[in-house]
């Protein structure tokens, strides 16, 4: 009899309890007739957000909705720009909102957002995100690379570089200096001094335009100095949060002066392609430039670099190893066209 009493229980109580989540929860009544219950979370742009204990966070199209309720006091804004704070409960109109001042009543169709007590309204939620968009951060890296033997041959090989980074989700603003000084058996292989800024603004979603100058100073190449600037625009091919393909295209004007005394300058074209892409625990990145000079196109240069960055610690120190080529089609006299560099070197990079 006992087990008989338990077993006409049981129905009950579960009958029961139910009965007593869905009056603990807010009661959302669709068009078709059917009921959902749970937590509703904020009303936008035409769609219900509302927490489920079956399917977890689901969205409902407003116009699918008759009318809902809620057990706690919201925030109902509607269509006129006026909002209440306060319980919802439905009517055969609609729903009424019990605010401390009396009741307002009004058409589902009529209301504009929904949000808790206590939580930011889309708008200002909106402004915030904006806001942090617009926000710009400074990101620093420090970089050397020493390399030397001694014994039966003296060798040499140093490199330092120092980048600064100022970014929001709109715009970038890069700053680079270089040098580097290699001397094999007391010959000097190396030796090159570079500084760089690079700025780029998005104008609609994919597109941007930059603005680059870079002065530099080679040694070995009987350089004494080079002046590069540029501006254009560019084109994000790929635009994702692990991978970044960008086309550049705009011109430029170059000045070059060197040790025998020629000089050369003319404006010209500026081609870029920059790529990156992020793996599961490092960075692959690639760059190619091409800018011919207008005064004599076959006078160009060709620059390529491809770098591998590896993290070795949870965010300061990384492994950064590459190789760059740069190609001068018209170079002085006893330097040739293409200069390899490999490298390997330590990175330290902090915010």
């Amino acid at each position: 009899m006992k087990h008989s009493l338990l077993k006409n229980l049981f129905p009950v109580t579960l009958a029961l309890a139910l009965g007593l989540a869905a009056r603990a929860a807010d009661r959302v009544e669709l068009v078709d007739g059917s009921v959902v219950y749970g937590k509703l979370l904020s009303a936008e742009e035409g769609k219900f957000k509302v927490e489920t204990s079956f399917a977890g966070t689901i969205e409902i199209a407003q116009g699918k909705i008759k009318s809902f309720t809620t057990d706690e006091a919201v925030n109902v804004q509607l269509a006129s720009g006026s909002t209440v704070l306060g319980p919802v409960q439905a009517t055969p109109a609609g729903i009424a909102v019990a605010a401390p001042d009396g009741q307002l009543a009004a058409n589902t169709d009529k209301v504009t957002a929904v949000w808790r007590a206590g939580a930011d309204s889309p708008a200002t939620r909106q402004l915030k995100e904006q806001a942090a968009k617009l926000e710009r951060k400074w990101a620093y890296e420090a970089s050397v690379a020493i390399n030397g033997r001694t014994g039966g041959s003296e060798k040499f090989a140093g490199a330092v570089g120092l980048k600064a980074t100022l970014e929001s989700a709109q715009d970038k603003l890069i700053f680079v200096l270089q040098a580097e000084k290699a001397q094999d058996n007391g010959v000097e292989t190396a030796n090159r001094q570079f500084a760089g800024a690079d700025y780029s603004a998005f104008f609609s979603p994919k597109d941007v335009w930059y603005a680059r100058t870079s002065i530099e100073k080679d040694t070995i190449k009987a350089l004494d100095l080079r002046s590069s600037t540029a501006f254009g625009v560019g084109h994000k091919v790929i635009k994702k949060k692990l991978q970044d393909l960008e086309l550049r295209a705009g011109v430029s004007y170059i000045y070059e002066s060197y040790a025998n005394g020629t000089k050369f300058d003319s404006p010209g074209l500026d081609f870029a392609l920059i790529h990156g892409y992020t793996f599961g625990n490092g960075r692959l990145n690639n760059l190619l430039t091409y800018t011919p000079a207008f005064k004599e196109f076959s006078n160009y240069r060709l620059h390529h670099e491809t770098t591998y960055e590896l993290p070795i610690t949870a965010s300061l120190w990384k492994l950064k190893t590459g190789i760059s080529n740069d190609y001068t089609s018209k170079p002085q006299p006893g330097i040739d066209r293409l200069d390899t560099l490999y490298f390997t070197s330590l990175i330290l990079n902090w915010k």
